[in-house]
């Protein structure tokens, strides 16, 4: 999987990226779209990356690259304090216009394959 990072309060973006195996470039794009990942920086503006942090962009990896989620998949899969919410936990909300329209494209089916038949 990832490299093994050193044990160390804070690691460089340069440093993520390559255990991420991402280019830094990817991990500043998911700053702008994942509000748990907020890096400290230091005096010179270098990002600093907490062991929390790197915990959770190689779970963000996980989910896009191995799992196939999409960004708002991801971002409906950790909360935006950086906690894992588990698929179970998760109840989908469906409109009465989602499932309305469910519904005619079911029998609509169903018609096509009844005329096949």
């Amino acid at each position: 999987m990832a490299t093994t990072l050193p044990d160390k309060l804070y690691y460089k973006i340069g440093e993520v990226a390559e255990a991420a195996r991402v280019r830094t470039s990817v991990l500043r794009f998911w700053e702008s779209e994942f509000t748990f990942l907020k890096p400290e920086k230091s005096a010179t503006g270098q990002r600093l990356y907490s062991k929390r942090e790197v915990d959770l962009i190689l779970q963000v990896r996980h989910l896009l690259y191995e799992e196939k989620f999409t960004i708002e998949g991801v971002k409906k899969r950790i909360s935006p304090k950086g906690k894992l919410i588990n698929a179970e936990d998760q109840i989908p909300t469906c409109t009465e216009s989602d499932v309305s329209g469910l519904l005619q494209e079911v029998r609509r089916e169903l018609q096509e394959l009844r005329n096949i038949l």
